[in-house]
């Protein structure tokens, strides 16, 4: 006989109680109840969600996309509307690929590039096979010259091949004060989008979207395309309240708020939080399965806020803990680190394993927290994880996942379980007609959540929520006002912390006397009028009775407590305490009612670690792990330890079991304003028997150190392990290195304490950090109602920074706002987002509190900063705020130790591998670099950083032999030397027979003409040209001139330099009409040409000369002009004539005088030439050319990127390959933006 399916364990709802709450209370469990869900974003339309009451909204910006204003005959030919006369038209053109998430794109971009590679092989084979036989002319020689380019060009692409993606037409027409949305894609447009409708972009992508926001600003429209950053979101709102799997409360509505933004790969940002918590006040429970480590606890603005929403706005917040364990201190912000927000820590029962994880033998493991599952106190001494829920679900998916359902797991399950928990709680509630605040229902939920045996408080809280009996307990004291009040419990130390966090040695080693602070709160800004009354009702005496569980904590019995708050001391004595985790509540109930639980409580942990041990090898012995169990050593590293090497063995017998065991070893210090993930190691092992494994993990001598050796959760059969612990390394002074640019080096010290050392000192500079300052600042109000702080009233302003950096070649950069980065949820400002840019204004790439690469070309990088906050004041404190661009050298410079200071002068003897006996010191001297090796760019004040290690290591060593990371060294780059003059050969003087007027009428003309080269293809520039000529009519300079403006005019007409065939221009507009003729151009280039002595010029140009003779020194610099200048007007002529029958011969002339041939400035000719022959694989040669260097910056015709994947996009449709130039023409639009992109 089968055993049924454990289908209720695949979204668990029996270990909460919520199972048997929904069997009392089945009506529609939920349905009064909105919870917002602060995630990736949440898919309409996928399983478990279609049907449902779903609001989505993008509170990040990254759907955001500004529409311009445009006259609606300027709207694309291809797109019909209906406009009425008094209509506001808005457009902007969208690539699909900037609104997908790193998975959809991944999938979808693999797709296509195969279906093109097909593409490309076929063309490929067939121009391999179109080949020239016999080269017997000219003519011949260029058409094979051109298969070779074409095949070349071909294997280029492919090499090279990028899928852009679709390019949307979005359209909004204003009428009446409303907006109509439309979306076209190729030609077609679709039909009218409504706010908060789902659709969906295509089969290929599966992905939905809906637009959930559209309003009108001084730029135009900002309309928001909302779609989700990844499938959490989805899986964490079905959790919630899945119709279908169920849901934990499968009615409630869900409201979508996206922090996870897509840019960032989902990363949350400042922004969207912010956005998110104003969104959350018209909704009863909020799930946010987001976190991060923070350096700070109860700081920042985001922690400000979400104390306004619980405690003003009666918004009950749920949070991850994190998934950063086993080791202790690793929960994360908000979760672990607001008081207001419910932590909530995940939990793994057997029913579980057995339905979501197939697990072989349920009964080799037991329920626990998972492994990963983060683990209290906070820094400030709070527990930071207050209840526990189910961990993991199998559930629904968006639609792009092309899967209804997925596994996920961690503390971003467990959240929203308890979410939902609560939601039921609140819709009880709602449909008894009891009113609540977040106090009242946190209270109930906290005392009667439920113990799970084996678990610590650290890793549970107060429990396993359970449903039933919260609601119970909540209506069993619905009358009783004082629920309402919560309590502000610190102690007297530094930064007023939660709770009492005794971990180092010497404070462990003593008694400790603590002042503990009571302070009655009655709301968040005010005190409301109901608290008012039960003040007066109970003039707040509270008739507190105090208690704990431990021996070792010393306290009064009772405490009175008033509306103004009380304190009374204890003292803590952990003198007697064995070493390891002590954990204790000092609770306060009221002796009037006891049944009413813990109404506040005071947390303490105790750290007691080990002793610093006699000698530098520690052994901890051999452990029998038990299921899922954590081994927890809290240890003191001696003076001069710098890392340790931790052996780990499997001590099964070889040959018993052959199976691998997996487990986790995870280390870590704290210490002041520094986030756990910063002084943390971790590692995964699977061990064999017999297997040794030994891991090196850097430390701080004297800071307690925890090493934690962890049993995976999900690991069956016997597993026995044993630890030792080995204390090494050498202590430099300093400990960071820094060369200045004064040429005298680096003197460094460094000492054995722990035992002897072998050292051999490598260092190299393997980074190059420039400092960036902003070229221009702004400070403006941020408009839109998603922009005002949740009090109603304060609106968030911007500060706009705008950087320029010249890359000499394509590389990768991180660009560092260092005063922001690293500070996130504690940050003192709300966003610190950097968008980086090409020259044609195509998006890079985006960077926020932890900035990554990005991929940046050649050429001029433009950096644009948005921080934003309510003060004005706050942000012109970084109106010049410096940007780091650091990127990696292309070859590390290796520095050199040198034994003594006399040798580094000299580059003499080098510091080699020596031993420093213990309690001895060694001493070397960092040489600095030469400017050879500087990286080609670099300027004075640059800094080149890397890695120094002392320790000597060779291959055969247990771990890395050195201290892991190493040491921090850097140089500073000095003033670039000065250029050796060449000497220069002698030149005999000419004496000048100018008079002094002759002089100054000569300057004086140079200086108009220079001024007038400034007007060129400006208005008045004829005035002043006529004024110039009446006295200068012949003067070369001053006709060319005249050449260059006409020439402009002409080409902003689209009269000049637009070519043939090839398709160019063959979609543009109509230029507007020119008052300027090609007639007039060509008259005035004939007019240049006529005053130059081509003959004399090129028997000059012929002919070799003295160049130690004056005077034939001044002849050659005219004559050298007059070429100059005719190469020019005659490149004009032949842009003039481009696609029309005299140009050929106008080439020919030129070629008399320059090589136009691989000749940037004549760039536009030479492709014009060979598109006239139909050489279009030598065409697609120059322009491949010119894009990799800057275009044809300072040619006769400038070519952008985007206008030569223009001209590159004509050839290929010429070449009959209309998918290939319908890809470049993507590119263009991509590479040719007209506006940057909304923050």
């Amino acid at each position: 006989m089968s055993t049924p399916f454990p289908s209720p364990s695949l979204l668990p709802h029996l270990p909460t109680a919520a199972a048997s709450y929904l069997t009392s209370h089945p009506d529609l469990p939920g349905s009064t109840v909105t919870c917002a869900i602060l995630d990736t974003g949440v898919d309409p339309c996928a399983d478990g969600m279609a049907g449902k009451n779903v609001t989505i909204d993008d509170c990040t910006g990254s759907g955001d996309v500004v529409l311009k204003k445009v006259d609606a005959k300027d709207l694309p030919k291809e797109y019909s509307l209906s406009l009425e006369k008094d209509d506001v038209v808005f457009t902007v053109k969208k690539r699909l690929y900037d609104l997908l998430n790193g998975k959809v794109l991944n999938r979808v971009k693999t797709y296509n590039k195969e279906q093109a590679t097909i593409k490309f092989k076929d063309l490929i084979s067939a121009a391999s096979e179109s080949t020239v036989e016999s080269v017997k002319s000219k003519e011949d020689e260029e058409k094979k010259t051109n298969q070779e380019d074409l095949k070349q060009a071909l294997q280029d692409m492919l090499k090279s091949y990028e899928d852009p993606g679709p390019i949307y037409d979005i359209i909004s027409v204003k009428r009446d004060g409303a907006f109509t949305t439309y979306m076209g894609l190729g030609g077609e447009l679709g039909s009218v989008k409504e706010l908060n409708v789902p659709y969906k972009f295509d089969t290929l992508t599966n992905a939905n979207y809906a637009l959930s926001a559209i309003s009108e600003s001084a730029d135009g429209v900002l309309l928001t395309v909302t779609t989700d950053a990844g499938a959490h979101g989805t899986h964490v709102a079905n959790i919630v309240a899945s119709a279908t799997s169920p849901g934990v409360a499968s009615s409630a509505s869900i409201k979508s708020l996206k922090i996870g933004d897509t840019r960032l790969g989902s990363m949350e940002t400042g922004v969207g939080v912010m956005r998110a918590i104003k969104s959350c006040e018209d909704c009863e429970v909020v799930n946010m399965s987001y976190g991060e480590a923070v350096a700070l606890q109860e700081r920042g603005r985001i922690k400000h806020e979400l104390d306004r929403l619980a405690w003003s706005k009666n918004v009950i917040f749920l949070a991850s803990a994190g998934n950063n364990g086993p080791g202790l201190s690793t929960v994360g912000a908000p979760g672990g680190m607001v008081d207001s927000v419910i932590s909530v820590g995940a939990w793994v029962g057997e029913e579980m394993m057995e339905a979501q994880y197939s697990i072989r033998d349920v009964a080799l493991t037991t329920q626990s927290t998972y492994t990963w599952s983060s683990v209290g106190p906070c820094h400030n001494g709070a527990f930071g994880v207050d209840i526990i829920a189910p961990g993991g679900a199998i559930t629904g998916v968006p639609e792009w996942c092309l899967q209804k359902k997925q596994l996920m797991n961690g503390t971003s399950m467990s959240s929203p379980n308890a979410a939902g928990c609560v939601s039921l709680i609140c819709d009880g509630l709602k449909k008894e007609g009891i009113k609540w605040t977040t106090e009242r229902v946190r209270k109930g939920v906290f005392n009667t959540a439920k113990n799970v045996k084996g678990l610590s408080v650290l890793q549970e809280g107060w429990g396993m929520i359970q449903v039933e009996e919260a609601f119970e307990w909540i209506k069993k004291f619905k009358d009783v006002k004082e629920e309402d009040v919560r309590y502000d419990v610190t102690i007297n130390r530094t930064a007023t912390p939660k709770g009492v966090y005794l971990r180092q040695l010497e404070e462990c080693n003593k008694k400790q006397v603590f002042t503990v602070n009571v302070d009655p709160q009655f709301g968040y800004d005010d005190v409301s009028a109901e608290m008012q009354d039960a003040r007066a009702k109970f003039e707040m005496k509270c008739k507190i009775s105090l208690s704990t569980d431990e021996t070792w904590v010393t306290h009064p019995e009772f405490l009175l407590l008033v509306h103004n708050g009380r304190s009374f001391g204890i003292e803590v004595d952990a003198t007697n305490l064995a070493p390891g985790v002590h954990t204790c509540r000092l609770e306060g109930r009221d002796t009037d009612d006891l049944s009413r639980g813990v109404q506040w409580y005071l947390p303490i942990t105790v750290v007691k670690p080990h002793p610093p041990p006699p000698t530098s090898t520690l052994s901890l012995g051999q452990i029998n792990f038990a299921p899922s169990e954590r081994v927890r050593f809290f240890l003191t590293p001696p003076n001069g330890a710098t890392f340790a090497d931790i052996r780990i063995k499997d001590c099964r017998p070889i040959g018993d079991d052959a199976s691998t065991r997996l487990m986790v070893l995870h280390c870590l210090q704290i210490t002041p304003h520094t986030p756990y993930r910063d002084r943390e190691a971790q590692f995964y092992t699977q061990l064999t028997p017999g297997e040794v494994c030994v891991k090196s993990v850097p430390i701080v001598a004297g800071v307690t150190l925890e090493l934690c050796l962890a049993r995976y959760w999900s690991a069956l059969g016997l597993t026995e392990s044993s630890i030792d612990v080995t204390y090494r390394g050498v202590v430099p002074t300093p400990d960071s290195v820094m060369i200045s640019p004064g040429g005298a080096g680096t003197h460094v010290t460094v000492m054995s304490v722990v035992n002897d050392e072998v050292v051999m000192p490598s260092a190299k500079l393997d980074k190059w950090e420039a400092a960036l300052r902003p070229k221009t600042s702004s400070i403006a109000p941020i408009q839109g109602e998603r922009n005002v702080m949740l009090d109603g009233k304060t609106r968030v302003q911007g500060l706009t920074l705008t950087y320029e950096m010249k890359l000499e070649e394509g590389c990768d950069v991180i660009f560092k706002a260092e005063l922001l980065n690293g500070y996130l949820y504690e940050s003192e400002y709300e966003s610190q987002m950097g968008m980086i840019y090409s020259e044609g204004k195509k998006l890079l790439g985006v960077v926020d509190a932890y900035p990554e690469k990005v991929k940046c070309p050649k050429g001029t990088i433009t950096v644009r900063f948005l921080i934003r906050h309510d003060s004005i004041e706050m942000l012109k404190k970084l109106s010049d705020m410096v940007v780091i661009a650091q990127r990696d050298l292309s070859k590390s410079i290796p520095l050199t130790a040198y034994a003594t200071h006399g040798d580094m002068m000299v580059g003499g003897k080098k510091f080699g591998k020596r031993i420093i006996q213990k309690g001895n010191l060694a001493s070397m001297h960092f040489g600095v670099p030469g400017w050879d090796k500087m990286p080609k760019g670099a300027v004075g004040g640059d800094v080149l950083r890397g890695k120094v290690d002392y320790e000597f290591t060779e291959k055969t060593m247990e771990g890395e032999g050195k201290k892991p990371g190493g040491y921090d060294i850097c140089y500073v780059v000095p003033i670039k030397p000065a250029k050796k003059e060449e000497s220069k050969p002698f030149v005999s003087e000419v004496k000048d027979e100018r008079s002094e007027m002759e002089k100054m009428k000569e300057d004086l003309r140079d200086w108009k003409v220079a001024r007038l080269e400034k007007k060129v293809g400006e208005e008045g520039f004829e005035e002043l040209y006529e004024d110039c000529k009446e006295e200068w009519s012949e003067w070369l300079p001053l006709l060319a001139v005249r050449v260059k403006h006409l020439e402009k005019k002409l080409s902003k007409a689209g009269e000049v330099g637009e070519g043939g065939e090839g398709g160019e221009g063959a979609d543009a507009p109509p230029p507007a009409p020119s008052a300027v003729s090609k007639s007039s151009l060509l008259s005035s280039i004939s007019d240049v040409v006529a005053l130059i002595d081509q003959d004399a010029l090129a028997i000059w140009n012929g002919t070799k000369h003295d160049s130690t003779d004056g005077a034939v020194s001044k002849k050659k610099k005219e004559m050298d002009r007059q070429k100059k200048i005719l190469e020019d007007v005659l490149g004009r002529k032949c842009l003039a004539l481009m696609g029309e029958e005299g140009f050929d011969e106008a080439v020919s002339e030129l070629k008399k005088w320059v090589k136009v041939e691989g000749n940037d400035k004549f760039a536009a000719l030479e492709i014009e030439s060979l598109k006239s022959k139909g050489l279009y694989g030598s065409v697609l040669k120059v322009v491949k050319k010119l894009g990799e260097g800057e275009g044809t910056k300072g040619g006769l015709k400038e070519y952008k990127k985007a206008d030569l994947l223009k001209v590159k996009g004509g050839v290929l449709k010429e070449l009959g390959w209309e998918w290939l130039g319908e890809h470049e023409k993507k590119w263009e639009i991509i590479e040719g933006m007209k506006d940057y992109q909304a923050f």
